[in-house]
């Protein structure tokens, strides 16, 4: 294992022995900025739902977010629009999971750091508009890095 990778995993592992001030931390900013989403501390991962309204269209959100996570996905966080049209499909920034690509988890994430979740939660809405602009006109319009 190389250095970086060793602080790394200290730095996970140090979220996961403070997980319960890592999550009130975000619940709070996000409450406080971002009202049209509900949260509640479940366990060891902060659940949230809401309703996002960008011109006509509504987006049902759910989100979850743990230090846990990275274990499994390398991301803290899962974002996913509740609406069965959305189907799998790599071009428009969407894991197999049908969660939310919102960044490169290697190349935008800022070494030993993590994007906070209150700092994703806008993206949220530009991946909307980007989604229903790749409907239109079948490009993905946003930056974005090829899968």
């Amino acid at each position: 294992m190389n250095l970086i990778t060793i602080l790394e995993k200290n730095r996970i592992e140090e979220c996961k022995k403070n997980w319960f001030i890592l999550l009130s931390i975000e619940k709070y900013f996000i409450e406080k900025y971002f009202h049209w989403i509900k949260l509640e501390i479940h366990g060891k991962v902060l659940v949230g739902n809401g309703v996002l309204k960008i011109g006509d269209k509504t987006y049902s959100i759910k989100l979850s977010y743990s230090p846990f996570f990275f274990d499994y996905n390398g991301r803290f966080e899962t974002i996913k629009i509740n609406d069965k049209a959305i189907k799998y499909n790599s071009k428009i920034h969407l894991y197999n999971d049908l969660s939310l690509c919102l960044y490169h988890p290697k190349i935008d994430k800022p070494i030993l750091k993590t994007i906070p979740l209150f700092n994703m939660i806008p993206w949220i809405s530009e991946w909307c508009v980007h989604y229903e602009e790749w409907k239109k006109y079948g490009v993905w319009l946003g930056k974005e890095i090829k899968h």
